[in-house]
């Protein structure tokens, strides 16, 4: 699993990783952003920045509890920043507190650091003329390998702390220990897998990561007995490590932070500035301190507390003046004995083919920077320059449609175009009945021009009491029917309230045409019905007529069979 990985889920377009990643080491595919591992340095900006959590870090916790569980001896391997944020006052309670979360035993990183500044002073001492880039914070280490491979040379061929106190501690406890080292550094966890150095650390935790352990284990680390010191390796110096300048104070080399032969540099930023200037022989020096994090490792990606960079210095500070060493400096030489500290580098740089410039120019024009004065440079892309933009384009790591003043461009283009084609008439007004925008069909229909009326009150144009309305009750006004004796015109009108910017909306539709038809519909079916009626009155005349008729005939009928039943009758009594 990659070191940093991204949740398509959470990812919200928004380019803020791109813009905040030095190297530009985030590709944007469909809108989503993508860690390119090949070209990323794992400063951990873009987990910091990212305002959704859709950076996600390699959780090793899993890992860490497996051997635990598995009855694995695994030894913790603090980083010398853990003051800073953990609220203990000595060694022996965050010892106590890791062995309480199941670690067989615990020691502090800044052994291994005391052990890598003595590499430092033999480095020196053997002659070595320079400039010695240190190798302290991998970070660096990973800039120089893939951005600045012509510096390699120059990189102090020593392990870190973290891997020098494992080898340190696998020395002392077995091959068969796990060394787990725990600090606020997200790069660590790539270190831990560099080919020359791999096996030395068997997993990395985050202070991030261990701060979850313990509110996990709250109940369990909340009746830790802290004991007696315990029989570990103490630094003799090496506490002030995590701050700027703690390695050359630790290796004891001659100079301050204001001589020429020592250069200390903290922030991404200002290291990338320092290798451009080593890369170009710009710059004197013999030793090199950088730290990728400004303010150093106690401003590290994976610090979980809402305090200062100061509050924790202060506090680191405070923990080293009360927490004097207590053994000799010869205890911590003596165990550096027979331990292989010196590792090797090797160039990771990706080199990708460069773009002519009429490939450069044929991206810039499909997003409509047909001019070099068109180039805003605006850097919302999270490019410093549109031309940068364009290669990352040809490079597949950006998309055309990032460029968010084009794509506002485009969209208020678009909406324009919907606007001035759409056959109803569009007028806008602000809260004091001016209007602001009317469309072509608007124009079209009340006989003005948008030139003539733009600003000016309404009721120059229409009556304005029904906008007068939607303002004073801020609400809509739904399919009104306005006539317009002057213009000729009826209409059915839509008004809305936009309330954010105190604003009426009318959508007018011409209507008259059909409201013509309408009527003439009407004339045609009243009609319709006098003819129906006229219609109806002449057969009930006709019916009556006939009614009449038929009633005098069988009258006369009746009187006929009546007098024919009595003459058949009187011949029947006579017989």
């Amino acid at each position: 699993m990659d070191v940093i990985s991204v949740s398509k889920a959470n990812c919200r377009n928004c380019y803020r990783c791109v813009r905040h990643c030095p190297v530009k080491a985030i590709k944007v595919v469909g809108g989503q952003a993508e860690v390119v591992d090949s070209l990323c340095i794992y400063c951990g900006r873009c987990v910091i920045e990212c305002p959704q959590n859709a950076k996600k870090v390699r959780n090793d916790l899993h890992a860490v509890k497996e051997f635990i569980y598995a009855g694995e001896k695994v030894i913790a391997s603090i980083a010398p920043s853990y003051p800073a944020v953990f609220d203990v006052t000595s060694p022996q309670e965050m010892f106590s507190i890791l062995k309480a979360l199941g670690f067989y035993g615990a020691e502090e990183t800044a052994v291994g650091a005391e052990m890598v500044s003595m590499e430092y002073q033999h480095l020196i001492k053997k002659g070595h003329k320079g400039p010695i880039i240190t190798t302290a914070c991998p970070v660096v280490k990973n800039l120089v390998e893939k951005y600045y491979p012509g510096l390699i040379r120059n990189l102090a061929p020593v392990v870190s702390p973290m891997v020098a106190h494992a080898r340190s501690l696998k020395q002392r406890y077995g091959l068969d220990i796990k060394v787990v080292f725990i600090g606020p550094c997200i790069a660590k966890k790539a270190e831990a897998l560099d080919r020359s150095v791999l096996g030395d650390v068997d997993a990395v935790l985050t202070f991030q990561e261990l701060a979850d352990w313990i509110d996990e284990k709250a109940s369990a680390v909340a009746g830790v007995d802290f004991g007696e010191r315990e029989n570990v390796l103490e630094p003799f110096i090496a506490r002030s490590y995590p701050l700027p300048g703690g390695l050359l104070k630790t290796s004891s080399m001659e100079g301050d932070l204001l001589s020429r032969e020592v250069v200390v540099v903290d922030g991404i930023e200002n290291c990338m500035e320092l290798l451009d200037a080593l890369e170009m022989g710009n710059v004197s020096g013999r030793i090199f301190e950088m730290m990728a994090c400004r303010g150093g490792c106690i401003n590290g990606p994976s610090m979980p507390c809402d305090s200062s960079l100061y509050e924790r210095r202060e506090r680191l500070l405070s923990f080293i003046e009360n927490n004097q060493q207590q053994q000799g400096y010869e205890n911590i030489k003596a165990s550096a004995a027979g331990i292989d500290l010196r590792r090797s580098f090797e160039p990771k740089a990706f080199k990708a083919p460069r773009p002519t410039e009429s490939e450069i120019r044929e991206i810039l024009a499909s997003i409509g920077k047909t001019t070099p004065e068109k180039e805003l440079n605006c850097g919302a892309c999270g490019y410093p320059s549109c031309r940068k933009k364009a290669e990352a384009v040809y490079h597949g790591m950006a998309e055309p449609d990032m460029c968010i003043p084009y794509m506002r461009s485009r969209a208020e283009s678009l909406a324009n175009l919907i606007i001035d084609h759409t056959p109803n008439g569009i007028i806008l007004v602000d809260s004091n009945l001016n209007i602001k925008e009317i469309n072509r069909a608007a124009e079209k229909m009340f006989g003005v021009e948008k030139e003539q009326v733009q600003g000016k009150p309404l009721f120059t144009v229409i009556d304005d009491r029904d906008f007068a309305w939607v303002l004073a009750n801020k609400t809509n006004l739904q399919d009104k029917k306005v006539n317009y004796p002057r213009n000729s015109l009826t209409t059915l009108q839509t008004m809305c309230y936009i309330e954010e910017e105190d604003m009426v909306l009318a959508i007018i539709q011409d209507i008259t045409e059909q409201e013509k038809q309408r009527m003439e519909l009407e004339r045609v079916r009243e009609e319709t019905l006098e003819k129906a009626q006229e219609v109806i009155n002449r057969q009930m005349r006709v019916a009556q007529e006939i009614a009449g008729l038929l009633g005098e005939t069988t009258a006369e009928s009746k009187m006929l069979l009546l007098k024919l039943i009595e003459l058949v009758k009187g011949r029947e009594e006579e017989k």
